[in-house]
């Protein structure tokens, strides 16, 4: 009766772990998308555009309600929201200042997302400006700053690894 009680203590926990990675692997692709879009709108506030970080918001937007609910958890899932919130304003406005007022926000939320579901196809870099005292995220240890749009004012804090 011990062994029974056991195999199937072992194979509910063999089920567990293949629904978590089936649920990850549904992530993979609309977080790693919404990671690319983050980065070119990074860019544009990086260069200053407000026209085009506005624009680059909105591809950025859609590529948010892209992600699944389903096989997130409660607190994942919260972040959804704060990140089309931020992502809707920068779209829907062209000033710089208030765009990178937003950015600050989706880095943040952004950073959470992903170093919880742990899905980026990429290394990410997260980044602090000494100046504004605000991070980002990055695809290069020596990003551009988008708050103030300078090179080497800010410092790496943390690399995520790309999942495996």
């Amino acid at each position: 009766m011990k062994t029974l009680k056991t195999t199937a203590l072992l194979f509910a926990m063999a089920l567990l772990s293949v629904l978590t990675v089936k649920a990850q692997s549904a992530q993979t692709k609309p977080v790693n998308t919404v990671i690319t879009n983050y980065l070119a709108l990074k860019d544009a506030l990086v260069s200053g555009d407000g026209t085009v970080a506005e624009n680059k918001a909105k591809t950025l937007l859609a590529s948010i309600g892209e992600i699944p609910k389903a096989g997130l958890n409660a607190d994942e899932a919260a972040l959804l929201p704060k990140l089309e919130y931020d992502s809707r304003h920068i779209s829907e406005v062209n000033k710089i200042d208030h765009q990178r007022e937003h950015f600050a926000s989706l880095s943040n939320n952004l950073y959470t997302l992903v170093k919880k579901l742990k899905v980026n196809n990429n290394v990410l870099y997260r980044q602090y400006c000494t100046m504004t005292k605000r991070y980002f995220l990055s695809d290069s240890d020596k990003g551009k700053d988008p708050y103030m749009g300078m090179s080497n004012c800010s410092k790496v804090t943390e690399t995520l690894k790309p999942v495996k």
